[in-house]
């Protein structure tokens, strides 16, 4: 084999192993989604156009002295980056909590975007109330952080942004909330 066919069978094979490992990702994310849909049946995890899933938790309901668990509030925390990175590895005392269980993730990577679901209902103090896609949604910000919450029948959304412009933000919540309807 000449020196260019070599070059061109390596490169080949590196475009087939990253495609893979996309397709593999993208296997994770639906594992994730169908487990989320077993906790809170009425949130989807959202795919953001540009941003990648970095981390997904169920936060479990509060417990009595007994251990069990008081109420039956359900809430799932998504995050995003634009570049996600290497899997983190965590210590077996990050990874076992009685608060939480880690359903995808955490990779390395700037977290931008933050999706809280919760089955319950949620209200920011002062915030404004602006329209996104015919959604009431209340909103706050502040010089790093736009925190917007949308209220539905079956729960809430939060979306938390940190230093995204204006309109990116009016997009990323339209297509959550479009999806989470």
């Amino acid at each position: 084999m000449n020196k260019f066919g070599y070059i061109f069978f390596i490169a080949a094979i590196i475009f087939l192993i990253s495609g893979c490992q996309k397709d593999g990702s993208n296997d994770e994310i639906a594992k994730a989604q169908a487990q989320v849909s077993a906790l809170a049946s009425s949130f989807s995890i959202p795919t953001l156009d540009g941003y990648e899933v970095s981390y997904i938790q169920h936060k479990f309901p509060p417990k009595d002295k007994e251990g069990n668990f008081i109420g039956d509030n359900q809430e799932v925390l998504v995050t995003y980056t634009k570049n996600k990175g290497k899997l983190e590895m965590l210590t077996k005392e990050q990874k076992a909590s009685n608060e939480r269980e880690i359903i995808y993730g955490p990779f390395q990577g700037e977290t931008l975007i933050e999706i809280t679901y919760t089955n319950t209902q949620v209200d920011l103090n002062d915030a404004d109330i602006i329209d996104v896609s015919g959604n009431q949604v209340q909103k706050i910000k502040n010089s790093d952080y736009t925190f917007l919450v949308f209220n539905a029948s079956k729960g809430s959304i939060t979306l938390k942004f940190n230093s995204l412009d204006e309109d990116t933000i009016l997009s990323t919540a339209q297509q959550v909330f479009n999806e989470n309807k």
